[in-house]
């Protein structure tokens, strides 16, 4: 009986943590939709904290967040609903790239941003602490990073060696990652199919775009291109 009583409690904090949670994503999203219709001078407005070129940006799931990234090597945090007040000052991940980045992405949740580039690496932040989760070392540039729509733990990379990986964030860095394709040629691009994530399609410097079935490893399902669009 005691057992049953402290589960049924930790279920029903756990629901009030989640629907208080989900109502503040709401009014949040709720006050910037305000914002945004009533500002007259929405589209002068000028995102400025980087220091050079700026080569990535993503929006989270719900629209309440932009994240940024560049050749000043710095992944920031951009609270859209603050940032339409020309005061707010945007913080930045603790963990700093050693070369330009080149990619972004959210988790489903939105609660941890990946980012990669020319310093051979993903990094993995705590989007509300911006401390550093983890480290995924690769052995050439990461060009593109995906996360897998049903598993937040689980995200691909696009790399300058002709790889597609597939990583685990519950093992450990050093684990060698599953290889879904390898080419001589670089990829620059991966992204999961949102309805079916067994799919993944990719974009090849010299291959072209192609779908890929994680089931069917180092296998191109279909290539969508024209070999004559390459010169």
């Amino acid at each position: 009986m005691v057992i049953q009583k402290s589960t049924h409690s930790a279920s029903t904090v756990n629901f009030i943590s989640d629907r208080q949670r989900n109502a503040n994503q709401y009014k949040k999203q709720h006050i910037l939709s305000s914002k945004i219709e009533t500002s007259i001078t929405l589209h002068k407005k000028n995102l400025l904290d980087h220091f050079s070129c700026v080569n990535a940006i993503e929006f989270s799931n719900n629209g309440l967040y932009l994240v940024s990234g560049g050749d000043d090597r710095r992944v920031v945090l951009w609270d859209l609903e603050k940032s339409l007040d020309s005061s707010h000052k945007p913080p930045c991940m603790k963990g700093e790239h050693n070369s330009n980045i080149f990619c972004l992405a959210f988790d489903n949740s939105d609660r941890k941003i990946f980012s990669a580039g020319n310093d051979e690496q993903v990094i993995v932040h705590d989007l509300e602490r911006g401390e550093t989760l983890d480290v995924f070392q690769h052995d050439e540039a990461v060009y593109g990073i995906s996360v897998e729509p049903d598993n937040d733990n689980v995200f691909a990379s696009a790399c300058d060696d002709g790889r597609i990986l597939i990583w685990d964030i519950r093992e450990s860095p050093s684990t060698e990652p599953f290889m879904l394709a390898g080419y001589i040629s670089a990829f620059h691009a991966v992204t999961y199919n949102p309805v079916d994530p067994r799919l993944i399609a990719t974009a090849n410097s010299k291959e072209g775009i192609a779908l890929w079935d994680i089931r069917k490893p180092r296998t191109c399902v279909q290539k969508l291109f024209k070999k004559n669009c390459f010169r």
